[in-house]
């Protein structure tokens, strides 16, 4: 199954458990045309159950890539990487952590009129985000006809924000419009939910100018990934929606300078891939990256998540951490290429330790590496377990 592996004249990241030599990584080099290479995709993707190192290691390549001049949005949910300004000194000059609260300064900035330059894509989201919320299909001839001219009204208006699309609703004055009116209007009654919805007047703007910006937004309530999108809370389909918009925000940030790699890391990735808004906007994101220079990273807990054909013959990179689920251990082996039936393949995957995993490289070569930060300060900085508490 397994093959040694030796990436050479990259950066160092670990050692291969088979022969104990050294693994170097280059994340900019797919897109290169090199011989011999399988992919030329920039897209990569880290699944993994939690506790295994997943997440350890995916912050490991980005900041080594942000060290070798790429620039990197990292989207955290989970509020994770706060105080990476404190625990990483040697570049805090170059890290931009945007926390989003509820507070009243920060009202508007995830509106899709606000958030994106361009009012055609300003438009598309805010369709994506609506529809998100109330349900409203494409193929609803009723209900989607309604909502769509009033975004477009809004769209062409001097004064844009979601606020103003129900305003435009209650103008159609006719009991379907008021209806769809009533229950966009319902959603704003949350004080989490004003970040989404504005008046139009929003002044500042979030900035993306660093070299390593991180979006966190407070409050946020994931749902369960075995809940189905039928059974999403309010606070939970709220929650989706702003890293749908924060993620398709990233689109912005990849079309800008081509000579400079980039990198889109997406954490919690199954959250917006498991609803059709989110598998689109993966799909726009790993296309644009493509040809503007820019990998996204997709870190996420099972294969199931990018089993979506288009979606995993776009992925370079691949790295699966410890999995004890039987079923999950042969989705994960067939997803690397590798015979999902034999029991050595399904132990290995079984009995890795914190910081192995089984890893996929530009060539299709399959191997099981040791991530190894060489520094105790970047062990530090990237743990993201919960401190112990000492005995007294």
């Amino acid at each position: 199954m397994i093959v040694d592996l030796k990436l050479c004249n990259r950066t160092y990241v670990g050692y291969s458990l088979d022969t104990g030599r050294n693994v170097y990584l280059k994340p900019a080099l797919a897109s290169q045309g090199v011989k011999g290479s399988v992919t030329n995709a920039l897209a990569s993707a880290f699944v993994g159950s939690l506790g295994g190192g997943k997440s350890f290691a995916n912050n490991l390549i980005v900041y080594y890539a942000v060290l070798y001049g790429a620039q990197a949005v990292i989207v955290d949910p989970k509020a994770e990487r706060g105080r990476w300004k404190e625990t990483l000194p040697e570049i805090s000059h170059e890290i931009n952590i945007v926390t989003l609260t509820s507070d009243e300064k920060n009202k508007g900035l995830l509106d899709p009129y606000v958030i994106m330059k361009n009012p055609k894509d300003s438009e598309s989201l805010a369709i994506d985000i609506l529809t998100f919320l109330t349900g409203i299909s494409s193929r609803d001839g009723e209900r989607f006809p309604i909502l769509r001219k009033a975004i477009r009204a809004v769209t062409n208006s001097e004064v844009r924000g979601l606020m103003k699309v129900i305003e435009e609703l209650r103008v159609e004055n006719t009991p379907l419009s008021t209806s769809i009116a009533d229950h966009i209007e319902s959603f704003t009654d949350y004080d989490f939910a004003h970040l989404l919805f504005s008046n139009g007047y929003v002044e500042q703007s979030i900035s993306l100018e660093k070299q390593l910006n991180i979006i966190q937004v407070a409050d946020l309530v994931l749902p369960d990934k075995e809940t189905s999108f039928e059974e999403y809370t309010t606070m939970e389909l709220l929650s989706v929606a702003m890293l749908i918009v924060i993620s398709t925000f990233a689109l912005d940030f990849i079309h800008t300078d081509r000579s400079i790699f980039k990198i889109v890391d997406l954490d919690e990735a199954w959250s917006f891939l498991q609803v059709a808004q989110g598998k689109t906007l993966s799909m726009k994101l790993v296309r644009a990256g493509r040809a503007m220079n820019a990998g996204v990273y997709f870190v996420t807990q099972n294969t199931d998540d990018l089993l979506d054909e288009k979606l995993k013959n776009n992925l370079g990179l691949k790295f699966a951490f410890r999995s004890t689920d039987l079923n999950e251990i042969k989705k994960t082996l067939a997803f690397f290429g590798v015979d999902p039936e034999d029991e050595n393949n399904q132990k290995r995957l079984r009995d890795l330790e914190n910081g192995q995993c089984l890893i996929s490289d530009l060539y299709g070569r399959v191997g099981v590496i040791q991530f190894h930060p060489v520094f105790e300060e970047l062990l530090h900085a990237f743990d993201t377990r919960p401190p112990v508490r000492k005995e007294v």
